[in-house]
């Protein structure tokens, strides 16, 4: 070998370039470590059998003379090879924080380049159209009509992709959930301007008129930013409704609603940094000092430090009692207090928000009085694994079409940040690693991976690299393409989901149920260890979870260390079962947020699976169960996944998992 080289980086691995000659020895010194050592170079797999060093040791490995298969593989040509350090089983990166600082300054320095195309300006026959007073009727319904033709606008999803709601003329729905019927001031209303412009539906080019038009100098707006396949943006969408509706039939002209969906309207929702669902956006820029007034109290009261760093300044999260506290400062010549105050009185007893156990179970009566997770649908009993696979690779495609897009961490949201580098390219390297086969994308994922890692690796040299929104649309076509060819192709089924978050956690399912089996196989493709895996579903959903409310609520109880987090880092049977456990918490506390006693969202229902689950008083004492408790309302009737007291099983949980989430597995079922 005629030269070596090992230094420290600021990414899920410490690269050397190593000149491959024929009997030669290579090792790097650094601090002490006490850990294993991998050796990995693109297309052959892990290296094995480097050794573990003992506690103390003053270099990072042992000289190693490469294997023969590798030195004539070589030749004279050099070989990249990766080099993974661990310390008590977790990865440890030794880079002088300086340095990382360095390379994220500088790549920022860089994504200034990065420059959106500068807009056109308007003409007076724009302004015409959408200056302050006029007439959107018309315009707003051609919007809404584009939202509703993204292609993810089907079935149930289809009715929550515009205003008005097209739940409001859809029984079945409102059978099933009564937040969802119509009520009493939209079923006497007669004045068809008043029910299609109490929220405006609001696109790029209508955004950017209003506000070179001057509608905001002399109206105050507020948006609401959502997509129609997340269940916080429906839950908001008729008590939005409602509200608006009521003050326009208060005759209330000063105050306007509109409402943009970034599943169409991507350029804009990214242009604007608002890039968690559901916001609540508010623009005035008229003279009125006591709107302005209660703009900033607004802010100050709701966005905690978290949410100022992680928002645009007037972006709030979308959440209805929010409203309440702008309303209550604004001027009541403006807005009077008597035409909305009464909608935030909650009244007693479940929300409408609760679903209505017997439509649940039209097929499966019987099915209502489950001793465990009465509150999931019939169809469950219909879900294959391939309908669930369908809804991950539909989850992968808006992920990388839609997702994975600059945040403006670091003031731009025309490049993305080193840090958003970094994720982005360990989240590509859980999925090459953990994706089923069946997917038959990972060589699209590895050429994406290769361009990123070009990209990392650039960042840390004295020239830096960037990466730009526009690039990684580029980067990104190929695989985008592959993923709508294998979904044609290969999982044409119907989904088995309404909402990304749903999506999302079938596609966690599948990634750790996926490792699972690849670990138990010794498969030669061998998945990223268990903390590697939990690593970059972190940093994923720091940056890029669309879902405001899920990621608050991940990143706390994750850090936290939560649903046993330290078991899962270190073993695949306890990361699968870490994930369920998660997705357990999240929908029974969804549940006691809502009030919703009868319906219980445990999961699997014993109906599906009898030894799942078993009779027991300590259900109180299960630490899965403790937000669900803690949010129950004082006063209110026992949550029924509280008051039907059962441990699970988690041998049997396990096996269900598996069978549920796993094509091998299920075979063998």
């Amino acid at each position: 070998m005629t030269g070596c080289g090992c230094r420290s980086r600021g990414v899920p691995r410490v690269l050397g370039r190593l000149a491959a000659r024929s009997g030669a020895t290579c090792g790097c010194r650094q601090r002490a470590w006490s850990g294993s050592l991998q050796l990995h170079m693109a297309g052959f797999g892990w290296i094995q059998g480097m050794g573990r060093l003992p506690k103390g040791m003053k270099c990072c490995w042992k000289p190693q003379i490469l294997p023969s298969w590798l030195r004539s593989w070589g030749g004279d040509e050099d070989i990249i090879i990766t080099i993974e350090l661990e310390r008590s089983g977790h990865r440890f990166y030794d880079l002088d924080p300086l340095a990382e600082t360095t390379f994220a300054q500088l790549f920022a320095t860089n994504g200034a380049r990065c420059a959106a195309p500068r807009r056109a300006a308007l003409g007076a026959a724009a302004c015409s159209r959408f200056g302050a007073g006029a007439d959107l009727s018309g315009v707003s319904d051609m919007i809404g009509n584009k939202f509703c033709e993204h292609p993810e606008a089907k079935d149930a999803r289809a009715l929550f992709c515009r205003y008005p709601p097209r739940f409001y003329a859809h029984a079945g729905i409102c059978r099933q959930y009564a937040q969802f019927c119509p009520f009493e001031e939209l079923k006497s209303e007669t004045n068809p301007s008043h029910i299609d412009l109490a929220v405006v539906n609001v696109d790029a080019e209508m955004f950017y008129a209003l506000e070179e038009c001057g509608a905001f100098k002399s109206e105050f707006w507020i948006f609401k930013v959502f997509v129609h396949w997340c269940p916080h943006c429906q839950q908001l969408m008729p008590l939005l409704y409602r509200l608006a509706l009521r003050l326009r039939q208060a005759k209330v002209a000063f105050l306007r609603f509109g409402a943009v969906n970034c599943a169409t309207e991507h350029a804009l929702c990214s242009e604007q940094g608002w890039l968690g669902h559901p916001l609540l956006v508010a623009k005035y820029l008229g003279p009125d000092q006591a709107v302005h007034g209660a703009i900033e109290h607004w802010i100050d009261v709701v966005k905690d430090a978290q949410l100022r760093q992680m928002l645009p300044r007037y972006a709030l999260p979308g959440e209805f009692p929010v409203l309440k506290l702008l309303l209550e400062h604004l001027p009541t010549n403006l807005v009077p207090t008597v035409a909305w105050a009464d909608l935030f009185e909650a009244p007693p007893g479940p929300s409408g928000a609760c679903p209505n156990v017997t439509a649940l179970h039209p097929e499966h009566p019987t099915s209502m009085e489950d001793f465990v997770g009465n509150g999931w649908h019939d169809v469950e009993r219909n879900f294959t694994v391939r309908r669930r696979m369908t809804d991950a690779l539909i989850m992968l495609r808006h992920i990388f079409q839609e997702w994975i897009a600059p945040v403006g961490d670091d003031g731009n949201v025309e490049a993305f940040s080193y840090r958003q580098l970094i994720d982005i390219e360990a989240w590509v390297a859980l999925l090459i690693r953990n994706l089923p086969e069946a997917f038959a994308i990972q060589s699209f994922l590895r050429e994406l991976h290769r361009a990123l890692m070009i990209r990392v690796r650039a960042a840390q040299t004295k020239e830096g690299s960037s990466l730009c929104a526009n690039e990684w649309k580029s980067l990104t076509s190929n695989l985008l393409a592959s993923i709508n060819d294998v979904g044609q192709k290969h999982f044409a089924f119907p989904s088995a989901c309404a909402s990304d978050t749903c999506r999302m956690w079938s596609l966690l399912h599948i990634l750790a149920s996926e490792g699972l089996r690849k670990e138990r196989m010794g498969l030669e493709s061998r998945p990223a260890q268990p903390h590697a895996m939990l690593s970059a579903l972190r940093g994923f959903i720091d940056h890029f979870f669309k879902c405001h409310y899920c990621r608050r609520h991940f990143l706390r109880q994750y850090e936290e260390g939560s649903y046993g987090r330290q078991l899962a880092e270190e073993s695949y049977e306890e990361l699968v079962l870490y994930l369920w456990r998660f997705h357990t918490a999240v929908s029974t506390r969804v549940s006691a947020l809502h009030s919703c006693v009868d319906s219980d969202r445990r999961w699997p229902p014993s109906s599906l699976c009898p030894s799942c689950w078993q009779p027991s008083d300590q259900s109180a004492l299960w630490e899965v169960l403790s937000e669900a408790k803690a949010k129950t309302k004082e006063g209110q009737p026992t949550l029924r996944a509280l008051e039907m007291s059962a441990m699970p099983n988690e041998a049997e949980i396990l096996k269900f998992l598996e069978s549920s989430f796993s094509e091998q597995m299920e075979l063998q079922t």
